[in-house]
């Protein structure tokens, strides 16, 4: 599903069968107007949101990493010096050249 994209959460309630559930994982943060209430009230469709507890897992997840069991290739789309920390958050908030996670760098 696209990150950060309101239509990926519209194709998902379109797509749960009657009765379903809905899982939102991560941060969804953006609001949105034209909410689909009707769709789901009519569906019996169950949202669920919740985020991982990261902190949790973080020293894990680094030695993985390090170990390079895993890469983050696929989500680390942009890199840049910490002194452009400002134009990084314009970057990823606007998704500008499909950005999905900015990694700064000191």
């Amino acid at each position: 599903m696209q990150t950060g994209s309101i239509s990926a959460l519209e194709l998902c309630i379109s797509a749960v069968r009657r009765g379903g559930v809905v899982s939102v994982v991560g941060v969804y943060g953006m609001s949105y107007d034209a909410f689909p209430l009707g769709q789901i009230f009519d569906k019996g469709i169950k949202l669920a949101f919740g985020q991982a507890p990261v902190q949790r897992y973080i020293d894990e997840l680094i030695e993985i990493l390090q170990r390079g069991e895993i890469t983050l290739d696929d989500i680390i789309t942009h890199n840049l010096p910490l002194e452009k920390a400002p134009d990084a958050y314009r970057i990823f908030r606007d998704k500008e050249d499909d950005c999905v996670k900015v990694v700064l760098k000191p």
